[in-house]
C-alpha cells in the first residue's frame, strides 16, 4: 500500500503593512508554528487604493475605496491554511477587514497574480483624509503598537475615529 501524503494546498497573500518583512507583526508570518509562509515576491497593488496609517495605535489600513490614493507596494507569500486561519484571527477578519481576492502586480512583463489581502471595509469617512501611503514602513514617527501592548479600553474597531495629533 502506498503512503501518500496529502497535498498541501496553499494561497497567495499579498501583505502591505507591519507583517511585511522587516515590520513589527513579520514574526508571525516567520514562526513556523503558526503556519507555513514563504515569500513568493515582492508586488504592488493593481490599482490606485488609499494606504493609511490610523488609531493611536499606528495601524496600516488599506482601505476598500479603489481609484484613489496610491498604487501599494507590498509582497506576495505563499501561505497554508494554518497560517490563513492564524492571520484572519490577527486582522480581525470579517471585523475589522475583510479578506478578499485582489489582482497584484508582480513586475513589468510578468503580469498579475490574484491574491487575498485584507482590506478595511467599515470606516469613518474622515480616514479618507489622512495622507496616503504608498509603502508602508513602521517609524519613530508614528509608530506601531502590537497587539499585546495595546489597551483593551481601545479595540481597535472602537479606536478608528482616534485622531492623530502632531505637535
Amino acid at each position: 500500500m502506498c503512503n501518500m501524503k496529502k497535498a498541501l494546498k496553499l494561497h497567495k497573500l499579498f501583505v502591505y503593512g507591519a507583517l511585511k518583512y522587516g515590520q513589527p507583526n513579520h514574526s508571525i508570518l516567520a514562526n513556523p508554528g503558526n503556519g507555513y509562509a514563504k515569500l513568493w515576491c515582492n508586488a504592488t497593488t493593481t490599482q490606485k487604493m488609499p494606504l493609511v496609517i490610523a488609531t493611536r495605535y499606528n495601524i496600516p489600513f488599506l482601505i476598500n475605496k479603489p481609484g484613489i490614493g496610491n498604487y501599494v507596494t507590498g509582497e506576495i507569500y505563499e501561505i497554508d491554511d494554518k497560517m490563513l486561519n492564524c492571520l484572519d484571527n490577527l486582522e480581525d477578519c470579517q471585523e475589522i477587514y475583510k479578506r478578499e481576492i485582489h489582482d497584484m502586480n508582480i513586475g513589468v512583463g510578468e503580469g498579475t497574480i490574484p491574491c487575498w489581502v485584507y482590506l478595511l471595509q467599515k470606516f469613518p469617512e474622515k480616514l479618507l483624509n489622512l495622507p496616503y501611503l504608498s509603502e508602508y514602513k513602521n517609524s519613530g514617527f508614528h509608530p506601531y503598537t502590537v497587539r499585546n501592548k495595546r489597551t483593551h479600553k481601545h479595540p481597535t474597531q472602537e479606536d478608528l475615529s482616534y485622531t492623530f495629533t502632531s505637535q
